[in-house]
């Protein structure tokens, strides 16, 4: 904003895009705990624009004790968003480097991940899986790994065209790492994040911990999940995590 509180032109649309962030945080915000501090994880934070305005709303809209820690693997960002945090007075809030599939030995009732590249998302949902999490946020980026993977003789004139199969690649990463979550016990939703103008990575998968892996509802998911799988031929990186039942 300019010094009379108007947003810049130049940056509505990502004015924009931290307040339908909130809106969506106000929507799962009933299923976080209600009598802890808050501990909240952020993979692949980046300059962290998001993530103070998360902690902005949950500590001073919400008036609630919160942790959140911010990982990425650029020491420059790191540094610069620590120093914003401290300058601000966020005592709650820190930010690390570091891998996303190395930071396995914490936990968090959020998870968010916004725009991690590739295989990194499913290292975010395996952890928050892992530890339980009651929310997670992603908006998955790069969806590449399966690109190569692919072989389908029905699909195959379609799958000729490199632009075409790229898309399917994407649809089919996220529609499986969203089964794999509900067979987790998840109840999941693919939402739009933001308008198309500002970023075409704009599928939000928003996971709410509501059941069991042992219920009928996650044993169906499981059961969908492998067919699909099966059907492309494909072995994503979401299969290494495997429900407990």
């Amino acid at each position: 904003m300019d010094d009379n509180g108007r947003v810049v032109d130049k940056h509505y649309s990502k004015f924009r895009q931290i307040n339908r962030y909130l809106e969506i945080v106000e929507d799962v915000f009933p299923y976080l705990p209600k009598d802890k501090t808050l501990k909240i994880i952020d993979f692949g934070c980046g300059k962290a624009y998001l993530t103070f305005a998360l902690y902005h709303y949950l500590k001073v809209v919400k008036n609630r004790n919160v942790e959140i820690i911010g990982l990425d693997l650029k020491k420059d960002v790191i540094n610069f968003c620590n120093k914003i945090a401290r300058d601000l007075g966020f005592d709650g809030l820190k930010f690390l480097m570091g891998d996303i599939a190395d930071y396995t030995n914490d936990n968090a009732d959020m998870v968010v991940t916004l725009h991690a590249c590739d295989t990194a998302t499913d290292y975010a949902l395996i952890n928050a899986v892992n530890w339980n999490t009651k929310v997670i946020l992603s908006v998955p980026c790069c969806q590449h790994e399966l690109f190569n993977q692919i072989r389908d003789e029905i699909h195959q004139p379609m799958l000729k065209h490199g632009i075409l199969k790229d898309r399917l690649t994407e649809y089919l990463t996220d529609g499986l790492r969203g089964l794999k979550l509900e067979a987790a016990g998840y109840d999941v939703a693919m939402i739009e994040f933001t308008s198309l103008e500002h970023t075409a990575r704009n599928i939000m998968i928003k996971a709410v911990k509501t059941g069991s892996p042992d219920s009928p509802a996650a044993h169906k998911a499981q059961a969908q999940y492998e067919t699909l799988r099966d059907f492309y031929h494909v072995k994503p990186t979401i299969e290494k995590f495997q429900p407990k039942h």
